[in-house]
């Protein structure tokens, strides 16, 4: 006997379980490289501001003198917005990791359990199946 979704509710349920584990988790997924992204281009866009105005205060220098002393007062607004970024990345790293650690902890149970109830309702089919065998080779 071979079990369909119609006829197994228990082997439906673990299916549905695990398609809305699967779900969750892209949602999750999606949302986290949504945020990294936006993350980089805010970056990308503050790196590239910066350039364009240390630029800007290179050509107007007249000095080599004050080109060095000027190249070196734009690292540490470079190095500020670098360890913002680090800060800002491992924040929604972690909190993806936090999502997905809810994610798992809330679904994980209730999948372990169906998986459990389709188990035994698979050894009740294949008893049923063997004495319907056994009694059909036995006919007393």
């Amino acid at each position: 006997m071979q079990a369909t979704l119609a006829t197994n509710p228990a082997l439906r349920s673990q299916l549905e379980s695990q398609v809305n584990f699967l779900t969750e988790l892209s949602h999750r997924t999606y949302e986290s490289v949504r945020k990294v992204s936006e993350l980089n281009m805010h970056y990308t866009q503050q790196l590239i501001e910066d350039s364009m105005n240390l630029g800007r205060e290179l050509m107007n220098c007249s000095d080599p003198f004050q080109v060095t002393s000027t190249a070196i007062g734009q690292l540490q607004p470079a190095t500020e917005h670098l360890r913002n970024y680090q800060r800002d990345l491992m924040g929604v790293l972690s909190g993806v990791q936090a999502e997905l650690g809810r994610v798992a902890e809330t679904t994980i149970p209730e999948a372990t359990r169906q998986a459990s109830a389709m188990a035994d309702q698979m050894v009740r089919n294949a008893a049923n199946a063997a004495a319907d065998v056994g009694a059909a080779h036995n006919p007393t």
